[in-house]
């Protein structure tokens, strides 16, 4: 946090001993619950299963998630929450273009949505999931009696009741279900996102997918995030294009394949670089700039495999338990696959690829080549049941 956050830590301590909770959440329960994340999709993604460790433990405690507008379809749905307030944070996100400390200390003390929160005449319990200084300040701000943080990472602490430690060994998703744990909770879900989806949502992701479902065996749904979200975590346009043409000519005398590209507007050059560089006879077609938000997230749960890279995708893939595979690369952080997978991955069927050696310096190196890849998605679509096995399929 280094020394400046360090002097920031003494007027907020000061701050939050003038305002006293009033309140003891493990003695008794709590009329309402803010619960802050206007983060990134995967933060929110991460955080979902929170909402319901809460309800288990406060039946009857009323949990506004404070999310930023880009969320909302991340939440709809969820029967654990029981409102949405759009908190467009400048912090912490990719979405907000001005995050300096003036925009965010303008939001804080003149926006209209934080003056939405107040008009809630407090929150018996406020949770900054990320734990910083910006984050206990608008807790403070919208009146939060009861504060939990995270000490050790952007701040905020010593203003907050409780709060659990920063650690990079611990997953994202059980980071947050331990914050539950200090209000109590003892009965908790998986470490893993929830989603709620329609069935007027998965019938209209069926006719996305063409893959007629009456053939034996039918052909492999693979399911293609064309971009992450910073460009240096996306691999290049070159070879993913040349690992999905190899697929799907070595998927094509078995069952064959249907592989659709996901991705938002911005993405679209990417994609039509991809399908470029996999070659006219693969058969991808893309959904890049179609696709809503909940569109994805229903194509993804009828996917026999997902391909993507440390995205929002991989969060959304392992909401279903649907076969991953995550190309990992880019930056050292994102390209040592073992200790990605500590703070983001999940346990199988998701599995990730890295670089065999990390380099440095050469952040344009260290990635898979196209043949493990390829490998490793050949290996996950020979265990899809829609290939009813034995069959074999080789490099």
């Amino acid at each position: 946090m280094g020394w400046k956050g360090s002097l920031i830590e003494a007027p907020l301590w000061l701050a939050g001993r003038l305002r006293p909770s009033g309140i003891d959440p493990l003695r008794e329960e709590p009329r309402n619950i803010l619960v802050l994340r206007p983060n990134d999709f995967g933060d929110l993604l991460t955080t979902t299963p929170l909402f319901e460790a809460l309800r288990r433990r406060f039946p009857s405690t009323r949990l506004v998630a404070g999310i930023g507008q880009w969320g909302r379809a991340v939440l709809e749905n969820n029967p654990f929450v029981d409102e949405i307030v759009e908190v467009d944070a400048p912090w912490n996100n990719k979405i907000v273009k001005d995050q300096s400390l003036r925009s965010a200390m303008r939001f804080i003390w003149g926006s209209e949505q934080v003056d939405a929160l107040r008009r809630h005449n407090g929150f018996d319990v406020g949770i900054d999931v990320l734990g910083s200084h910006l984050g206990v300040m608008l807790m403070l701000r919208a009146g939060a009696r009861y504060r939990i943080g995270v000490r050790g990472y952007r701040g905020g602490w010593s203003a907050c009741h409780a709060h659990i430690g920063f650690t990079p060994e611990v997953h994202v998703a059980r980071a947050a279900l331990a914050q539950a744990e200090l209000l109590g909770a003892r009965d908790l879900p998986e470490p893993r996102p929830q989603l709620y989806l329609t069935e007027a949502e998965r019938s209209q992701a069926a006719h996305v997918w063409r893959a007629d479902s009456s053939l034996e065996p039918r052909p492999v749904r693979l399911l293609v995030g064309c971009a992450a979200g910073l460009p240096e975590k996306s691999w290049s346009a070159e070879a993913m294009g040349t690992a999905l043409g190899k697929i799907s000519r070595l998927l094509a005398p078995m069952a064959g394949s249907d592989i659709v590209i996901i991705g938002g507007p911005a993405d679209q050059t990417t994609a039509a670089q991809i399908m470029a560089h996999a070659g006219p006879r693969a058969g991808i077609r893309s959904m890049v700039g179609q696709a809503s938000l909940r569109g994805t997230f229903a194509l993804a749960e009828q996917a026999d495999v997902v391909l993507t890279y440390s995205s929002m995708l991989l969060h959304v893939a392992a909401a279903f338990r649907r076969p991953t595979l995550a190309v990992l690369g880019g930056t050292s952080e994102v390209a040592n696959a073992q200790a990605h997978d500590v703070v983001w991955g999940y346990p199988a069927p998701y599995s990730s690829v890295g670089p065999s050696k990390v380099t440095p310096g050469k952040p344009a190196a260290n990635w898979p080549t196209v043949d493990r890849v390829v490998e490793a998605v050949l290996d996950k679509a020979r265990n899809a049941p829609v290939l009813r096995q034995p069959h074999q399929i080789a490099l």
